[in-house]
């Protein structure tokens, strides 16, 4: 972990995404690529919340941060939507 779970998960993403791109993936489901990239940003919100000390200690009520919790959670099943999808686009094509 480079910056934290939210935004390293959030840039892998991104490098994906943009190496599919490059090979002509995205081409062929556009539209599941935009639910897994709504979830890389999802993801980069969860990230916020978990770096910043002073919103995590605000927000946070038994140790527990709802921020990264519910934006993580978000992110999670926008992927999986996303990535499911792109596997029915490519196969039925």
């Amino acid at each position: 972990m480079v910056f934290g779970m939210g935004v390293d998960l959030a840039v892998a993403i991104f490098v994906i995404a943009t190496l599919a791109h490059y090979v002509g993936v995205v081409k062929k489901a556009e539209k599941a690529f935009t639910w897994i990239v709504a979830g890389a940003v999802s993801f980069l919100l969860a990230g916020v919340f978990e770096a910043a000390p002073l919103i995590a200690d605000w927000v946070t009520v038994g140790g527990v941060n709802y921020g990264f919790a519910l934006f993580g959670a978000i992110g999670f099943i926008l992927v999986l939507v996303g990535a499911l999808w792109t596997i029915y686009q490519l196969l039925t094509e």
